[in-house]
């Protein structure tokens, strides 16, 4: 009978604080910074170099929080965001011993004078998010947020434009020609073009880190700073080598020694792994909803 009572008495020390403590949150937040779907740029061509770049990076989230205590909660949501990319090529690509309109054997060169290649990804991703909160004072708190996503590509952009050009160089004449579009040699300032992507569903892991300040009771204003990483292969490399094909009407047949240029992730001048990544700055509002106190009824019977 006595360790009964003992144990009911525990149970009500513990149930109190923590109901009174229990609360949602419904936030909503707009978050901005760098993105990079994580590939590298590895040109196959001996005098052909290449540099990859991020972009811009934003999401938008709307979720739902349930905090077992004022310190910990547990929440889910969703969120559309965006990762970016970009790569240029710049050298001189090289054929040799191939032959012109009049069967004469030459090597043929295409100066890349710039070429840059964008790519767009947007997802909607579904976060499980694990959230601490330490109150530093009455109204201003730390937060930590840690937590995995799963994320759908909805919409894939892709893009290019170039300055090349086409020469010949006929070493047994001691001819180098260009400027003879007749012949495939000429300059093509305006190179550019639309290409579809394919990207992987991703699972990532993400950190936030930040303040937020109570307004109010039930509204509070955040601002974080976050960093995301994705564990699966966005991109899938292709094995089609580098080459400017179809860069004018007419010239399939001229040039068809070299193979066509659809987007620098459709050749094989990408590496095999990339993961996304995403660091920025998120700010936004959440809406706090306190749970009512419950005590649990005593009932003690013989």
């Amino acid at each position: 009978m006595r360790n009964r009572i003992l144990i009911i008495s525990l149970l009500i020390g513990l149930s109190i604080p923590v109901a009174a403590r229990m609360h949602s949150a419904i936030e909503l937040s707009v978050g901005g910074g760098w993105s990079t779907l994580g590939y590298k740029v590895q040109p196959t061509q001996a005098d052909v170099t290449g540099t990859n770049k991020g972009s811009w990076g934003a999401q938008v989230h709307v979720g739902y929080a349930l905090f077992f205590t004022q310190n910990v909660g547990l929440g889910v949501g969703a969120n559309f965001a965006h990762y970016g990319a970009n790569a240029s090529l710049s050298g001189t690509a090289r054929w040799e011993d191939v032959t012109d309109t009049e069967g004469e054997p030459y090597n043929h060169l295409t100066l890349i004078h710039s070429l840059k290649d964008k790519q767009d990804v947007y997802l909607v991703e579904i976060p499980l998010t694990l959230y601490l909160d330490f109150p530093l004072s009455d109204y201003l708190h730390f937060d930590i947020e840690v937590g995995a996503k799963y994320g759908i590509p909805v919409l894939k952009n892709a893009s290019f434009q170039a300055d090349i050009e086409h020469q010949g160089d006929y070493g047994i004449w001691g001819l180098n020609l260009h400027d003879v579009p007749g012949h495939g040699f000429y300059r093509e300032r305006e190179f550019h073009g639309d290409y579809s992507v394919s990207v992987k569903n991703q699972v990532s892991a993400f950190l936030k880190i930040g303040l937020s300040y109570e307004i109010s009771r039930n509204i509070h204003l955040f601002g974080n700073l976050y960093g995301e990483y994705g564990f699966m292969n966005a991109l899938t490399s292709g094995q089609t080598a580098l080459g400017f094909q179809n860069d004018r009407a007419g010239m399939e047949e001229i040039h068809s020694f070299m193979p066509s240029y659809n987007g620098i992730v459709t050749t094989n001048c990408i590496s095999a792994k990339s993961h996304p990544v995403q660091a920025g700055l998120e700010v936004g509002i959440r809406f706090v909803f306190p749970h009512k106190k419950s005590y649990p009824c005593l009932c003690i019977h013989d």
